[in-house]
């Protein structure tokens, strides 16, 4: 039986049966997330006129960076509320940088760009430099920004109005790829990040679910920051802190106009490590350190933190658990002709994956620059499909079994190893 006799031969039983993955667990998830979206943009309500009047900090906290503080701190110099109210304070930490980067920090802050320049020295990590620069910030409102990140110029005007409600506690900034013409490896993650931030947690934010801020762009309030603890040692620690102030009873949001740009990894390796990492944090945090958001017995149990947990166990564990039983019982059940299935399985998500795009994109304030990603699709969907899911597979595995984001090189061993004993 060749390839077309065997397609014609199938019936719509056998259809939905060989299909049960893609019907089961992936289809449902785009339509919802359309359908939310949708929803959501209907019922927004534009910002109001005048901002709050909040004392805003910027955080950088950084390693090996001076080769991009200089244009980071310009780019907060040109926000326009700093052009509005006068600059705000800009706290620079050095995580035991060797390239130079104080020298850099000390110039701008002599330029009058800088108000503190401070340094962790052997290197401690993120989350020390980010506590240690948290105690200086006199700001109401707290940016946390990594150094390697540019910003639009009303950016953090527009993570303020959210703040107006006393019961947010973090907003999410949107992030996009400063270096997404360098190759396909940089235009793959423009995508992904189109899709996953852009659109994703416009999605999460509609629900009430959102469970990130990330550590790259994001706004805290600081007496929220401050009632959880601050960062504990993670590796990773902005979704770590994200969750800290959400079983506390903060409100997480995501500004969709809040938009910065962040550089992303250019070769395969280094996108691996990357990924890897991310992974292997989700795991430890998730299923570690936070699974007991569903016992209904503790007294801050609360619906939204379950489904916030649901979303990431759902969508980056389970169904990366299940996909590789899904590809050996095809191949049980057909043998070669599995191929023909998931031939058929890698088109569909191709599809689904064009009308995300499209949505994101229809969404994006600069829609020319995103459409032009377009004929790199296929592409997105091969990497996000086959390779992405091997390696979430592999860091799974990894942190479950040698608990792995203990010996990563981003936190220094000797701080992550007095973690594991405590």
């Amino acid at each position: 039986m060749d390839t077309l006799s065997f397609l014609a031969s199938i019936d719509t039983p056998d259809l939905v049966l060989l299909f049960w993955f893609a019907i089961v667990f992936e289809l449902p998830r785009y339509l919802i997330g359309a359908i939310v979206v949708a929803v959501a943009e209907l019922a927004r309500r534009p910002a109001a006129g005048n901002l709050p009047d909040f004392s805003v900090s910027v955080l950088l906290v950084g390693h090996n960076e001076a080769a991009a503080l200089d244009r980071c701190v310009h780019g907060l110099a040109a926000q326009t509320i700093a052009r509005r109210r006068g600059r705000m304070q800009v706290i620079v930490v050095d995580d035991g940088s060797t390239d130079g980067m104080s020298a850099v920090a000390r110039q701008l802050q002599t330029a009058g760009l800088v108000d503190e320049v401070m340094r962790v020295q052997p290197r401690g990590g993120k989350s020390a430099g980010v506590n240690l620069g948290l105690s200086r910030c006199r700001g109401d409102i707290v940016v946390i920004a990594d150094i390697d990140t540019t910003f639009d110029d009303d950016a953090i005007d527009a993570f303020l109005p959210f703040f107006g409600n006393p019961r947010v506690g973090a907003v999410s900034g949107d992030l996009g790829v400063r270096n997404v013409s360098s190759n396909l490896i940089t235009r793959q993650q423009a995508i992904e990040y189109l899709i996953t931030i852009s659109l994703g947690r416009r999605i999460a934010d509609a629900l009430g679910i959102l469970s990130i801020v990330s550590g790259a762009f994001g706004a805290f309030r600081r007496s929220a920051v401050a009632s959880v603890g601050g960062q504990d040692v993670e590796v990773g620690e902005d979704a770590d802190m994200t969750m800290k102030l959400r079983r506390a009873g903060w409100r997480i949001r995501f500004a969709p106009e809040a938009r910065a740009l962040t550089h992303v990894p250019e070769t395969m390796a280094g996108l691996i490590a990357q990924r890897l990492r991310w992974e292997r944090g989700t795991v430890t945090i998730w299923l570690r350190k936070f699974r007991g958001i569903l016992d209904p017995r503790q007294a801050i149990f609360r619906l939204s933190d379950v489904g916030a947990l649901l979303d990431v166990l759902f969508f980056q564990l389970t169904l990366t658990l299940v996909f590789p039983g899904y590809v050996l019982w095809l191949w049980l059940r057909l043998g070669v002709f599995a191929v023909t299935v998931l031939g058929a399985v890698l088109l569909g998500y191709a599809v689904l994956d064009l009308l995300a795009f499209a949505l994101a994109a229809s969404l994006g304030a600069d829609m020319r620059s995103a459409w032009r990603l377009l004929p790199y699709l296929p592409w997105y969907t091969i990497m996000q499909t086959v390779v992405m899911r091997w390696i979430r597979l592999i860091a799974i595995g990894q942190e479950l079994v040698w608990r792995s984001s203990y010996r990563d090189p981003y936190v220094p061993f000797r701080v992550m190893s007095q973690v594991d004993q405590a």
